[in-house]
């Protein structure tokens, strides 16, 4: 390999084990000059290159690969094809217990896992005030780590990883049970290690980390390679694939469900439709940011409302809250009677790329729900290259002067 590639995996195939009565029917068939599915591949014809300093996410769906690839390169499991070589010391935490030792304690451990990463008792003897102090344990640190709750080793596990200098990191969700402030704060070491030229293979299903951490984004469906590229493009990739996924499926009988769309149960008022008109008047799912976008309801009330106290909010399709409206200060009145309309029009769509789902709360004078529910409708947002030059992620798009003078410039 070159100086600078760490990681190269050549035409990688893996496949686990059959259980012993499906593998002797398998072996028995095939001495019967007969060929059948040995069982699913976890990963299929995956070829990848990874340069030294560089952070790698691996994104995809539950069963997509992503766990047994970090297996595979850490050499906790071997492929069943093809090649893999790693250069330098490597630090998997591809499990929270792994390379502990239950009846040890947690100092006894760092000193455990420094032995396996080949440092000496001196060296981790020099590092351990380092690590304690990180992983913030207190008097748990010298309890035996059977007592640990799952966020206690995911603790233990991160400290000795960022602290015993290996060259390549691998990390597979366990940061996940920690709490936020740990989180943060492993994030902010991760950061760090990768501008001293630490590389750092990260599988997480948390899209909002890997955009934070990573230079390059590896998508993986069904043990195979679909996109390996720069992180926002490979993350809008994802999205697409994973938001046609979330909002629509396929029932037996043939028909498209929408599996998320929830109503208020036995609602005074039935959200019948919601659409997206453009300043032109044209009903469109699709918009840039920067645009205008009229959001119209159309409802069935089975009662008259003669003030109806409305509020609508837009979320991610992950269920993350971006932001929201309501009508509380605006000085139309909001009747609701039989089949009808309203509105609510955005003058200038702040949101950047991604498909957005809409939630409605519409409650009588008297603060009781009458209607509403959750992801009832979706929109897409796409960035113009203007924008995107400028904000290649995130959520929002901030328009901001800049000057080299005092505020009174601007």
């Amino acid at each position: 390999m070159t100086d600078d590639i760490v990681i190269r995996a050549e035409h990688l195939w893996k496949r686990y084990g059959l259980p012993l009565a499906p593998a002797l029917r398998h072996a028995w068939q095939r001495l019967r000059g007969r060929t059948g599915d040995d069982g699913p591949w976890a990963i299929r014809d995956l070829s990848l290159e990874v340069r030294r300093g560089e952070t790698l996410g691996v994104i995809g769906r539950n069963g997509a690969g992503k766990s047994t690839l970090l297996k595979v390169l850490a050499g906790v499991s071997p492929a069943t094809r093809g090649r893999v070589q790693v250069c330098g010391r490597i630090f998997p935490m591809i499990e929270l217990n792994a390379g502990l030792h239950p009846e040890l304690t947690g100092r006894e451990n760092v000193y455990l896992l420094g032995a396996v990463m080949g440092l000496s008792t001196r060296e981790v003897k020099l590092l351990l005030p380092e690590i304690e102090t990180f992983c913030e344990l207190e008097e748990w640190f010298d309890r035996p780590v059977r007592m640990y709750s799952s966020g206690m080793l995911a603790r233990l596990g991160f400290a000795v990883a960022v602290n015993v200098d290996a060259d390549v990191l691998l990390i597979d969700e366990v940061l996940a049970v920690g709490d936020i402030t740990f989180q943060r704060k492993c994030f902010d070491r991760i950061e760090r290690l990768h501008n001293s030229g630490k590389t750092v293979i990260f599988v997480s299903h948390s899209i909002r980390q890997v955009e934070r951490l990573c230079d390059r984004a590896l998508l993986m469906e069904r043990g195979a390679p679909v996109a390996c590229g720069e992180t926002v493009d490979v993350i809008s990739a994802y999205y697409q694939a994973a938001n046609l996924h979330i909002v629509e499926t396929t029932a037996p009988n043939g028909e498209t469900v929408r599996l998320l769309q929830e109503q208020v149960e036995d609602a005074l008022v039935e959200i019948l439709a919601i659409r997206y008109v453009t300043d032109s008047g044209e009903d469109a799912t699709t918009f840039h940011t920067g645009d205008p976008i009229t959001i119209v309801v159309d409802y069935r009330a089975r009662e008259p409302v003669a003030q109806a106290n409305i509020g609508m909010a837009i979320f991610t399709v992950d269920s993350f809250f971006v932001s929201g409206v309501t009508n509380d200060n605006d000085p139309t009145p909001m009747p609701l009677a039989g089949d009808g309309s309203f509105c609510c029009r955005i003058s200038k769509l702040p949101l950047l790329s991604g498909m957005y789902s809409v939630k409605l709360k519409i409650r009588s004078t008297s603060g009781a729900v009458i209607g509403g529910g959750s992801c009832l409708s979706t929109f897409t947002v796409l960035v113009p290259g203007e924008i995107r030059l400028n904000s290649d992620y995130g959520l929002v798009y901030l328009e901001a002067q800049w000057a080299a003078d005092s505020p009174s410039v601007l």
